[in-house]
Parts: structure tokens; C-alpha cells; sequence
């Protein structure tokens, strides 16, 4: 797995929330905020081996996230799915 993979996955989720109809403006505006702060996370992710953040976990604010209007919105939440799968076999 590598980082263009996760790249690919957040162009995607980005894709799904420039579609969603009825999604609420606030949790459009934190996934927006949270894909973002992912890509930054990814493109500063340190070499395999090497420490990182424990605290930074862009998967599981992605997770934390979606649980809100998941059920409502299954595209945001596959999209979503696919983003924090691609981060965890990245090992980030």
C-alpha cells in the first residue's frame, strides 16, 4: 500500500461530498477539514520505522466523523471506509 492509494481515496471521498445532496453544511465542513488535515498527515508521514504522533489518528477521526450522518449518506461512508483502510495498511 502506498500513499497515492490514500491520495487516490481522499480525491474520491472529496468527489462523494462535492455530490452529496442534503448533507449538513457543519459535517460537510469537518470532513472537508478532516480529509485535509489526512493529506497533510500523509504527505508528512514519517518513513516506515520511524516514530510518529500516537496521538495523530486521521483514520479514527475519519470514523468518528462519518458516524454521524453515515447511514444517510453510504457513499460519504464507503468513501470514507476506503480512506481509513488505505491509512491503516499504510501504517499511519
Amino acid at each position: 500500500m502506498d500513499k497515492q492509494r490514500v491520495l487516490d481515496a481522499l480525491n474520491t471521498l472529496r468527489a462523494e461530498l462535492a455530490d452529496a445532496e442534503g448533507l449538513d453544511a457543519a459535517a460537510r465542513a469537518e470532513l472537508e477539514r478532516v480529509t485535509d488535515d489526512v493529506e497533510r498527515q500523509v504527505h508528512d508521514a514519517p518513513s516506515a520505522g520511524a516514530s510518529r504522533d500516537p496521538d495523530a489518528d486521521p483514520a479514527g477521526v475519519l470514523q468518528d466523523a462519518v458516524q454521524e450522518f453515515g447511514a444517510e449518506h453510504p457513499q460519504i461512508t464507503g468513501a470514507v471506509n476506503q480512506v481509513a483502510a488505505a491509512l491503516a495498511n499504510l501504517g499511519i
